[in-house]
């Protein structure tokens, strides 16, 4: 099963409007349309896209559904706001288990639940605004890993698993 773990791209900085308010930037726009490009290039489009209600990841959710030339559905969903239980998010998955998943959110909950599901204590890379980490959870026996990490203006980063 691939899990892609989306956080969103660069927003607006706080200010005076709420921060599930804060839309993404022009450059955030711009930087997380060529990340969901190289994305959509990678293959395996996601069968379900979920996301937090927040202005800014529902905003990076449509610009990864336009890469992959989709218009939905979406699923929007409070377990992945910013300051929700990984638990609730790990529990996302599960219930979607064989689905090709991309859960759009926020830090710290999308490097938390990359962590949880990877069995490991910290994220296992720096989640900058846009970036995406593409998971693999084996449906059998083997261990879950990470299979590539993409940071906004960069090419992916692929991993190979250790022979």
């Amino acid at each position: 099963m691939r899990v892609y773990l989306v956080r969103h791209g660069i927003a607006a900085p706080g200010g005076t409007e709420l921060d599930e308010h804060r839309p993404l930037t022009d450059d955030g726009r711009r930087l997380f349309r060529l990340s969901a490009a190289i994305w959509a290039e990678q293959g395996g489009s996601p069968t379900r896209w979920i996301v937090s209600p927040l202005v800014r990841a529902v905003q990076t959710c449509e610009i990864g559904l336009a890469a992959f030339g989709l218009d939905g559905p979406v699923e929007v969903t409070t377990a992945l706001a910013p300051d929700a239980r990984v638990s609730a998010a790990a529990q996302l998955v599960d219930d979607r288990y064989g689905e090709t998943l991309a859960l759009v959110g926020h830090l710290p909950l999308i490097g938390a639940l990359a962590a949880f599901l990877l069995g490991l204590r910290s994220v296992p890379a720096p989640l900058q605004p846009g970036a995406i980490l593409a998971l693999d959870l084996p449906e059998g026996e083997g261990a879950p890993r990470l299979a590539w990490h993409l940071v906004p203006g960069e090419p992916p980063k692929l991993l190979v698993p250790p022979a």
